[in-house]
């Protein structure tokens, strides 16, 4: 019978890169870079494929440098993603975002389906709304919505309370609301 052996935790894998293993950063890696691509994409910083891989990069560069920082009772996922977080925020500061994020830019297969037409021009004007926020809004929404942070993740990647992690959300949303009312994807509330 052979001996099943178990996956090392993320804790684990913490313990050791900080003790200088190689290969546990590089499992910390592949865990999370996924993830980190992932949120980058949601920025649609107007990057090709080479410079979000350099932005994937100087996330897990600056994880590297800081991870001896990192407080290993917390998850680190919410610790990397706003490592990647700052980065995109530096990113945003030099280019705009074009397109909305989780949506892949690939041309229509030729379908004249109404539906897809449709859905074509809805993901165009959700992405000019999210393209339209700043650039710490859009990452607020694109970590909560896209990431699918939990609370407390969003408050660990924010460094901030949960309260006030909720707060800075809640205006974030409302502001992207506001934009997709403005295109005309949500209606305009109307006062009694």
């Amino acid at each position: 019978m052979g001996v099943l052996v178990s996956e090392p935790s993320t804790e684990q894998l913490v313990f050791l890169a900080i003790r200088g293993d190689r290969e546990a950063f590089g499992a910390i890696y592949d865990r999370l870079a996924p993830e980190v691509h992932r949120f980058l994409r949601g920025q649609r910083l107007d990057l090709d494929h080479h410079r979000l891989e350099d932005a994937v990069q100087e996330t897990f560069l600056r994880l590297h440098r800081m991870l001896s920082s990192f407080d290993a009772s917390r998850p680190l996922k919410p610790y990397v993603v706003g490592i990647a977080r700052r980065v995109a925020l530096e990113l945003g500061r030099r280019a705009r975002p074009s397109s909305p994020a989780g949506l892949e830019d690939e041309p229509s297969r030729g379908s004249d389906a109404p539906e897809e037409a449709l859905r074509t021009e809805r993901d165009r004007l959700v992405g000019a709304a999210l393209a339209a926020l700043e650039d710490e809004h859009r990452a607020l929404v694109v970590l909560r919505f896209v990431s699918e942070l939990t609370m407390q993740d969003l408050a660990d990647a924010l460094s901030c309370s949960i309260p006030t992690a909720r707060a800075r959300l809640n205006e974030a949303a409302l502001r992207f609301v506001q934009e997709l009312a403005k295109r005309g994807l949500l209606p305009e509330e109307r006062s009694p």
